[in-house]
């Protein structure tokens, strides 16, 4: 990833006579884990759907890398280097664990029809090499004992893992969580706390993170961008965050009297 990072700016987006977001503009940079807070309604996942190619903004542009995004569809974004997970869990859920991770892979296949057609040598090397590259990952996040498990088996905290480990495989360079802590006990929680953590630090992404737990944004994130029905009331390090007057007063409807408590 360059310099730029991720960077949107100005983006609007109005359906019919709804504007969803209104002039966001918002840079993540290569490395940063980020958070993308606010109350229910408040435009995060939209802002989410915009940068993956779901929806096209309205007015304003999206970046990534230097280059535009506006445009794309969903699946060009990706092979850019942009991967995604999702607040309700979106896996194969017939496929084994280890399939739901190797699919994922044949994003970057060098091998065109033709020889997968025909099935020569260069097809079987590359489909071994695959199919290793998968049982790696399988290990390092503890999966590969399931492997051979349908995905719709494993209990909810595993499958939020093998959502992330399928988003990973694409060899992403930003990666956004939708809501990732969502259904998760405390104990989970912190789990998954020390996941993002890791991910960040073994493979050097620039992760973008949507939740509502406090405790998971204020905990690991090291810059945290706020909406408000749809435009943007703050940015800063989770200290700053958590003493912005604007911010308490989107959270509590109110500014509070005896000092902030986001």
């Amino acid at each position: 990833m360059s310099a730029s990072g991720l960077q949107l700016n100005r983006v609007t987006i109005r359906f019919g006579g709804l504007t969803a977001v209104s002039e966001v503009s918002a840079t993540v940079r290569p490395g940063e884990l980020a958070g993308l807070i606010g109350p229910n309604g408040a435009g995060k996942t939209t802002v989410f759907n915009l940068i993956t190619g779901v929806y096209a903004p309205t007015e304003g542009t999206i970046e990534f890398a230097g280059r535009a995004l506006t445009g794309l569809k969903p699946f060009e974004i990706t092979a850019r280097g942009i991967a995604r997970t999702f607040q309700n869990i979106r896996l194969f859920g017939s496929l084994t664990v280890f399939d739901n991770v190797r699919v994922a892979f044949h994003l970057h296949l060098q091998q065109g029809p033709g020889q997968s057609l025909f099935r020569g040598p260069s097809f079987h090397r590359e489909e071994r090499e695959l199919s290793e590259r998968t049982r790696e990952l399988l290990e390092i996040f503890k999966l590969d004992r399931v492997r051979n498990e349908p995905a719709r088996s494993l209990p909810y905290g595993d499958q939020r893992r093998l959502e992330i480990v399928r988003a990973l495989a694409t060899q992403p360079e930003l990666l956004l969580l939708d809501e990732p802590a969502a259904g998760m006990n405390p104990a989970e929680k912190v789990e998954l706390m020390k996941l993002i953590q890791f991910i960040q630090e073994r493979y050097k992404l620039a992760i973008l993170l949507v939740e509502h737990d406090m405790k998971v944004v204020m905990g690991i994130c090291q810059r945290i961008h706020v909406l408000e029905y749809g435009r943007k009331i703050a940015e800063g390090t989770p200290a700053q965050i958590r003493e912005n007057p604007a911010v308490i007063a989107a959270y509590l409807g109110y500014e509070p009297e005896n000092g902030p408590t986001v």
